[in-house]
Parts: C-alpha cells; structure tokens; sequence
C-alpha cells in the first residue's frame, strides 16, 4: 500500500519479495532467551523485559556472524530488520533510540506489521485482540509511535488483513 500513496521509497516487487523473506527471522534472537521468559503467562519483571530487549541485538549478531554470506541482500535486510524492528519514529524504541529517518522505511514497516500481529494473535501472556482495537491501540501510541503514513496504509488495508487472520484462525 505504501507504493501506492507515495514514490518516496524505492521498493520495487524484488525488494518487497526479499522485505518478506527477512521479516520471517525478525525474532530470530529469541533463541537465546530463556522459554520461561518468553511463555510467561504474566506481566515481564523490569529485569525480564530487558533481557528480552536483548534478542534484537543477539538476532543481528547471529547475522554477522554468517560470514561470507552477510553481504547478501537478504542476511543484510533481515540484519537490519532484527536489529531496529522495534525501534519507534518518535525514538522511544529500542535498542539503539533511532528516530524518524534514521529507521529504514522498511524495518518500520516490519515493525509495524510485528506489532499488529502481536496485538491480533493470542500469547500465553494476553488473549488476542480484535482487529478494531489493535488498530485502536496502534493509532493512539499504545504500542509506540509509528509513522503516520504506515499507520494510514495498515488502515487502508484493515479489511483485507482482518479477512487474511480470521480466515487463518486468528483473533475473534
């Protein structure tokens, strides 16, 4: 959607293709996070949540580490998108405080998309929400600033992703 309200951002089909196939190890560095943090059916300790903050760091190091294939554009997209998938336009993310420009428009779009989904799924800490009040909650901030454009675009397709989870068995 966002091609279509604006020619600001390069992202031919190919890139938005390989967008995709990164996203898939956003979260890769939950691997070395104890199963007990993450299924934790409460609410994070302070101390919990900033070990947990720590798998976006771990993921992008894990892709560092991938020698001679961390210049392909794929290791080099899903880096980036593991390490600032969680960093916020106004700078209140994590790990790195990034803000506005300084994410790229494609790991905000990511972000954006993980937290949607972390509103519309169940987790062994929350019920699922509607796809209403995960917009909701999206547009006032409640899961960080997001940029206004990304934000209108998620709520220009609301229909056909609601249709997408509901059909695959997600919330509701």
């Amino acid at each position: 959607r966002l091609t279509q309200k604006t020619d600001k951002y390069d992202l031919p089909p190919e890139t938005q293709e390989l967008i995709v196939m990164a996203s898939a190890l956003h979260d890769i560095g939950k691997v070395a996070i104890d199963d007990k943090i993450l299924n934790k059916p409460g609410r994070l300790t302070p101390e919990e949540f900033d070990l947990m903050k720590t798998h976006t760091v771990v993921g992008a190091n894990m892709l560092d580490r991938l020698g001679r294939y961390k210049n392909e554009a794929l290791v080099k997209t899903a880096h980036d998108i593991c390490r600032w998938h969680h960093e916020r336009v106004d700078g209140s993310g994590y790990p790195d405080g990034l803000k506005g420009d300084e994410i790229p428009m494609t790991v905000q779009a990511v972000g954006l998309a993980d937290a949607y989904d972390a509103l519309v799924s169940r987790r062994a800490y929350k019920d699922a929400f509607s796809a209403e009040r995960a917009m909701d909650m999206i547009r006032r901030g409640e899961c960080g600033a997001f940029d206004p454009l990304l934000v209108e675009c998620l709520q220009d397709i609301q229909d056909a992703l609601r249709h997408e989870v509901y059909t695959a068995g997600g919330a509701e």
